[in-house]
């Protein structure tokens, strides 16, 4: 397989949300929120691009702007149970797990993610991280934070501002963005794991891969895309959109 299709994205978009039911159906500049990922997608240009639903008006939406999109169960319990029922039976060796609630995510971080799992045959998963700097966002708990290893494997994921500074010092703090790039066999073993206490405290996924011993090697980039999982963020992401547009 060519190096340029050797990677399946994914974008789980489930129709229901707790705190905004039907967002990736929500219209940004004239376009679904969904769109917007899958296009994002397209521009990375690391393989071919589906949308996982459990919703035949998200299937509809997909079709009418292109895009491929695959049923998978209301019973998946996390996003990436969902992108594991899309992949099966493909035969891409690596698998993106793309959130379908960015819609300004850069093609770039996406080729980054792809990239660590093609060169690094010690990454079970890739991720993506930026640098953290803002006080508000450190003490936010929505706010997921990364402590890296020099070579840039993660150590622990936490809602925490980690790594703490007993001291008084400024220690390099970086902020998770939702994207999860697999080998097969990992994603295969990942949704087959059962939930860990880790997991269960902190309500990230990520942590049964680590309690699990799966190494995580996560790519520094410098921006941060907008996640959209309230009304305030659609019209924050708005404004955006036509700052941008000018």
């Amino acid at each position: 397989m060519n190096k340029q299709g050797d990677c399946l994205v994914v974008i789980p978009a489930r129709l229901g949300s707790t705190r905004f039911p039907a967002k990736v159906l929500a219209r940004l500049g004239g376009r679904s929120v969904v769109e917007w990922c899958w296009r994002a997608a397209r521009a990375a240009r690391v393989g071919p691009v589906i949308v996982a639903t459990d919703d035949e008006r998200v299937r509809r939406a997909v079709a009418d702007f292109g895009g491929q999109a695959v049923m998978t169960p209301v019973s998946c319990a996390s996003g990436s149970d969902r992108v594991a029922r899309a992949a099966k039976g493909r035969q891409e060796p690596f698998i993106i797990n793309l959130q379908g609630d960015m819609p300004f995510i850069k093609p770039s971080t996406i080729r980054r993610v792809a990239e660590l799992l093609r060169r690094n045959p010690g990454a079970d998963m890739a991720t993506a991280v930026m640098p953290l700097r803002d006080r508000r966002r450190e003490a936010d708990p929505n706010v997921v934070k990364a402590a890296l290893a020099q070579n840039g494997r993660a150590l622990y994921f936490s809602r925490a501002a980690i790594p703490f500074a007993r001291d008084g010092g400024k220690p390099r703090r970086f902020e998770h963005l939702g994207i999860y790039g697999f080998r097969r066999r990992s994603l295969e073993r990942f949704v087959r794991l059962p939930a860990t206490p880790l997991e269960r405290c902190e309500c990230l996924e990520q942590l049964r891969a680590l309690e699990d011993g799966m190494s995580i090697y996560a790519a520094v980039v410098a921006e941060r895309p907008v996640a959209i999982d309230t009304p305030a963020d659609l019209r924050r992401a708005e404004r955006m959109l036509k700052r941008i547009r000018k």
